[in-house]
């Protein structure tokens, strides 16, 4: 599991089944533009240009994107914004890419990896024969061990080294076979080889820092190949000539920051964008299917859940926070920011994610007079009601949320203070360092069920992404044995242990699976919408005007 990759989320691990995706046709009058004519146009090269520029060429699009990543390497504690995947989707690639029905699928990789051995756990994959890099060089096993070795480089500030610390044996016995021995067994490998590590190249980055020399501009082996980034404005990336599998379809495309919601759908009305993947917001739905000439895909059971933060060193009274969850009317919420298509998630694990869910959270309902009860008894012990709520900044339905938290909790005697910030400072900054009380924003998940990366005391940063400082040694230990066995029957258990216990000291309430709402263009095909973290860009080499 991992943090908020794109609008606002991080990431992690569930099963939905592609029947969960509607697709529907947009209809309806919202102003004279069709998007089936954005097939060609100004923008970056030349052309008529509307709405402020930027439509697409022939045979290339501009998509609006409604964060802007801080650095392009996703490994990198800065780089764990979804909108940085989003964004180096076509450029980079990893031995396995998940899928939309989240299995697992070899790209660079020949076949899926073997499990060579249980005792020791020894994995083994070969990469496809003929893999270049977007200069042309061959792409081999010695980029793997190269790439493995900045992962455990510990003057690099990589994210997570979770999994990665437990191989003691990097082999390549040729230039296509890569061979990892685990110190003991590790159930979520596959996470490993996946969207989150992809290779890198060792002759275009060895003797430089790996902290610096991927940020501002990528070398990939991908369909597409950086071109330029505009800071605050776009970023372009066209297509691979040097692609070792088929060329893309589409020329270029252009990521085009626009963070308010309003004016992405605009956007969108006016064909000066071709797609969206507008985070959700009040009356979203009906604005997106009514724009002409566009489709709509609509996840309901998405992968990505938000989630109201305690810092725990900050609101470090158990009663205080226990008084919060009881205080909040998360039902309400919901029929208020969402119309109740979605309940609220009890869980830090997803009700598809079968056999390890369990409901831990639902003992939360809302109970005001038990909300207050709590309150005193927190204040008696010395605890400060007053409690400063942040969030990501132009996130109407955040803020949203916030205001009707804090009307629900002034009722109970807590006073919360709103302060928000913009997204990249507060992924980047804010959670990373602690600086918070209490914080909202989204996680993703991934095949996997692991939660170490997200509630391990070692998973404290710069080691991982416990934000909120969560410190319980058992859950600790429930965690790494649930990651160390290869017997699902164990690691439910294991795992639903854990879950109990979080629900227990509550360093995080489970808020609700976001709907996940994408809008493009009639005339703009291979659209395939994944909700893992691998992201709805993930096939973008398969997208072509029609």
């Amino acid at each position: 599991m991992s943090t908020e990759k794109s609008q606002g989320e991080r990431f992690g691990a569930v099963r939905i089944s592609r029947r969960d995706f509607l697709k529907i046709s947009g209809a309806g009058l919202v102003g004279a533009s069709l998007l089936g004519v954005a097939g060609c146009g100004g923008g970056g090269g030349g052309g008529q240009q509307g709405g402020g520029g930027g439509g697409a060429q022939c045979n290339s699009i501009v998509t609006g994107i409604d964060q802007e990543p801080a650095v392009l390497n996703r490994m990198l504690s800065e780089g764990q914004l979804a909108v940085t995947n989003d964004t180096t989707a076509g450029i980079v690639e990893a031995p396995l890419a998940i899928q939309p029905d989240l299995s697992y699928a070899p790209v660079l990789a020949e076949a899926m990896p073997e499990l060579a051995s249980e005792d020791p756990q020894i994995v083994e994959y070969r990469l496809k024969e003929g893999l270049t890099w977007s200069d042309g060089e061959p792409l081999t096993s010695a980029d793997a061990r190269w790439t493995f070795e900045q992962i455990m480089n510990p003057d690099n500030n990589i994210a997570v080294r979770e999994g990665w610390d437990q191989i003691s044996k990097f082999e390549t016995p040729d230039e296509r076979t890569v061979r990892m021995t685990f110190e003991t067994p590790y159930a979520p490998w596959r996470d490993l080889l996946s969207d989150n590590y992809p290779i890198f190249p060792k002759h275009v980055y060895e003797g430089k820092d790996f902290n610096e020399a991927l940020n501002n501009e990528i070398v990939g082996s991908g369909p597409f190949k950086f071109k330029e980034w505009k800071k605050g404005e776009s970023l372009t990336v066209v297509r691979n000539e040097n692609y070792w599998g088929e060329k893309a379809g589409l020329e270029s495309v252009t990521y085009r920051f626009i963070t308010d919601t309003n004016t992405l759908i605009t956007s969108l009305q006016a064909g000066e964008v071709q797609f969206i993947n507008p985070p959700p917001d009040i009356g979203l739905q009906e604005k997106l299917e009514g724009i002409q000439g566009a489709e709509v895909a609509i996840g309901k059971a998405g992968v990505i859940w938000e989630a109201i933060h305690f810092q725990t060193e900050n609101v470090d009274n158990l009663k205080l926070r226990q008084a919060i969850a009881y205080g909040i009317n998360r039902q309400q919420i919901l029929e208020q920011i969402l119309k109740g298509v979605v309940d609220p998630l009890q869980s830090v694990l997803m009700p598809q994610q079968d056999p390890y869910y369990t409901p831990a959270w639902e003992k939360y309902t809302y109970d005001p007079d038990r909300a207050r009860q709590l309150v005193n008894e927190a204040k008696a012990e010395g605890a400060e009601t007053t409690v400063e709520f942040s969030t990501t900044s132009d996130n109407a339905l955040r803020e949203t949320l916030q205001e009707i938290v804090q009307q629900q909790l002034k009722d109970v005697g807590i006073t919360i203070q709103i302060n928000n910030e913009s997204a990249t400072t507060y992924f980047s900054k804010t959670t990373v360092e602690g600086n918070f009380q209490m914080g909202e924003w989204a996680w993703l998940t991934t095949p996997d069920p692991t939660l170490q990366s997200l509630f391990s005391i070692d998973a404290i940063p710069p080691k991982g992404e416990n934000y909120y400082r969560y410190k319980n040694e058992q859950v600790t230990q429930w965690l790494e044995e649930a990651d160390g066995t290869l017997d699902e029957g164990q690691r439910a258990q294991l795992l639903q242990q854990a879950q109990e216990q979080m629900a227990e000291d509550l360093p995080i309430l489970p808020m609700y699976q976001r709907p996940q709402y994408t809008a493009f263009s009639e005339n703009l095909t291979g659209v395939d919408p994944n909700p893992s973290l691998a992201g709805p860009y993930w096939n973008m080499g398969e997208w072509s005007l029609q």
